[in-house]
């Protein structure tokens, strides 16, 4: 918990950016934060024992026990592209395969780095099913 805030302001910085793009706020972001902390897995992510990013898991998201979704992962702009998102992932799938999870699923922006990571990790596009958008006016 007492990690939260760091956690918040990353999460803030980094979805802020391009590919995201998104608006944050840091008592938007707080309050995004503090619901995974109460509902998902997070982890944090160090580096030379300084917190250089998050991930978040939501264990419960298909079917409890067997698939675990990958909700949120955020690492600081100048650690991205250092390996720390593959050692990070190879340990979370380490963890939940432990647990008895049978799969991991999880959203990623085409135009990311992340996407790229995916690839190398072999998490491949589902075959089945597809994300669907509708901007509301």
């Amino acid at each position: 918990k007492i990690d939260l805030p760091i956690i918040t302001e990353i999460y803030k910085e980094e979805f802020s950016r391009v590919p995201y793009n998104e608006k944050w706020t840091y008592p938007k972001a707080s309050t995004k934060i503090k619901f995974f902390y109460n509902h998902y897995d997070i982890y944090t992510i160090l580096f030379d024992r300084k917190i250089v990013g998050f991930i978040v898991l939501n264990p419960e998201f298909m079917c409890p026990g067997e698939v675990v979704f990958g909700e949120e992962i955020a690492i600081k702009k100048e650690f991205q592209g250092k390996g720390i998102g593959t050692l990070v992932f190879n340990k979370i799938f380490k963890i939940y395969k432990k647990k008895g999870f049978k799969r991991f699923i999880g959203i990623v922006n085409k135009k990311s780095k992340m996407f790229g990571l995916f690839k190398k990790l072999n998490i491949k596009q589902s075959r089945f099913d597809i994300l669907m958008d509708k901007k509301l006016k």
